[in-house]
């Protein structure tokens, strides 16, 4: 009688998570029964190299994006404490010479280290009245961003 030989395990990536034997976008060892079984469910696919390399890439860009979200997190919190202040010229007749305006504020901010664009802004038109003032920031990554703003006269 002739011994059965020991099938090897393949290397399997797993679309979807399988209980008792790991989450989505893992790689395990199979039997080739098991393998079959699954493939037929569309829970898993053959782990080649080619598709190995791509998880790694869609890894590694997922971490970036988590870095990048959590930059954008801590210059939001950066901001929230900012209050910037601003003094406007006023004329004899309460006209104002020099309203507050996104490139000011812009300015501003790059003065204290933080760059963003006008676009960014969502201001619609010029301040040209004293008070205070809560203006959003678009941040990216639907993250929004309220600034303070002081007119003084």
């Amino acid at each position: 009688m002739k011994k059965k030989e020991k099938r090897k395990k393949l290397p399997v990536l797993l679309l979807e998570d399988i209980p008792n034997l790991g989450q989505r976008g893992e790689i395990v060892e199979l039997k080739p029964g098991y393998f079959r079984y699954l493939v037929s469910l569309g829970k898993v696919t053959l782990a080649t190299q080619e598709r190995l390399e791509k998880k790694l890439k869609t890894m590694v860009l997922s971490h970036k994006i988590e870095e990048r979200k959590e930059k954008v997190e801590n210059l939001k919190e950066e901001i929230k404490k900012l209050i910037l202040e601003f003094k406007i010229k006023k004329g004899e007749k309460g006209h104002i010479f020099n309203p507050v305006t996104k490139e000011k504020i812009i300015k501003a901010l790059e003065e204290r280290g933080i760059e963003i664009y006008k676009s960014q802004l969502e201001m619609k038109g010029k301040i040209e009245k004293e008070g205070e003032y809560e203006i959003d920031i678009n941040l990216g990554y639907e993250i929004k961003a309220k600034l303070k703003i002081r007119v003084i006269s």
